[in-house]
């Protein structure tokens, strides 16, 4: 069977040394997406293609992320070319434009699909999200009850089930015990049988509501946390320009990706 015509890459071995990044990539990753990243690869090795042009010189299409972190990996020195290492790449041969154009469409959200958020929800129980790069925003977005999903939550509800189960069992042990008391004694004990039989029912009616409000009080903290998570707002603008000169205004860097609420708070009017 013939190779499909709309495969238009070669997939080769080159030198570590041999590519370079495009200087124009418009990608950016932030130090903690980049630890999520190596994490990912270190786990489950380079997935994925490596786009390099060679019409440019080997310049790198698509994949800038991946090869940083494998940088970082195999402690390669781009300057010296110290600790060199062999990539498997698909190798295409296009014209600059083509190559520009190239790395923005396999970067582009317009041209991916989007999550079914309930398959996606469905997958969570059967996997370690971290692992997959997920956080616990993402599992707010997508609907999942993760409030008790952490080690020490996860440990504490568990803890109290099992105490609420090994209450109920020796409530009913005991319940039993004092019929069977109950039925070889004489009409004056039988009262005072009952009378401890109400005192102790009262007593793990206690300890079992103060259980409930041990986990209500763990429930409400956690989801104190995850409205926290919630706690910021964006702006947009169509242009740069306008973005940098609504900064400015405010005595800001225009490149700046984050300004504090409380702050800009103290800054403005406030409009009733």
């Amino acid at each position: 069977m013939e190779l499909s015509k709309y495969i238009k890459s070669t997939s080769v071995e080159l030198q570590r040394s041999q590519i370079h990044f495009a200087s124009y990539n418009p990608r950016r990753i932030s130090d903690e997406s980049k630890k999520t990243l190596k994490k990912g690869i270190k786990k489950f090795g380079l997935a994925g293609g490596i786009i390099v042009n060679k019409r440019t010189n080997y310049t790198i299409v698509s994949g800038h992320q991946r090869i940083s972190v494998l940088d970082d990996l195999q402690k390669y020195d781009d300057e010296t070319k110290e600790n060199d290492y062999k990539i498997r790449v698909d190798l295409v041969d296009i014209d600059e434009k083509s190559e520009k154009e190239l790395n923005i469409l396999t970067n582009n959200p317009n041209a991916m699909g989007e999550w079914d958020l309930e398959s996606l929800a469905a997958l969570i129980p059967d996997i370690d999200y971290k692992d997959a790069g997920l956080t616990e925003a993402d599992l707010s977005m997508i609907g999942c009850d993760y409030l008790f999903k952490t080690e020490e939550e996860n440990d504490l509800n568990n803890a109290l089930d099992d105490l609420m189960q090994d209450s109920l069992e020796l409530h009913d042990k005991e319940v039993q015990a004092r019929k069977e008391e109950r039925q070889s004694q004489q009409r004056e004990q039988i009262q005072k049988a009952q009378e401890i039989a109400k005192s102790e029912q009262a007593d793990y009616d206690a300890r079992v509501q103060h259980m409930k409000d041990v986990k209500a009080q763990v429930r409400e903290k956690a989801s104190e946390k995850a409205a926290d998570m919630d706690a910021y707002v964006m702006l947009s603008f169509d242009t740069f320009k306008a973005k940098a000169a609504f900064m400015q205004r405010f005595g800001y860097n225009e490149y700046d990706k984050f300004i504090k609420g409380e702050v800009f708070s103290d800054q403005v009017e406030r409009i009733d």
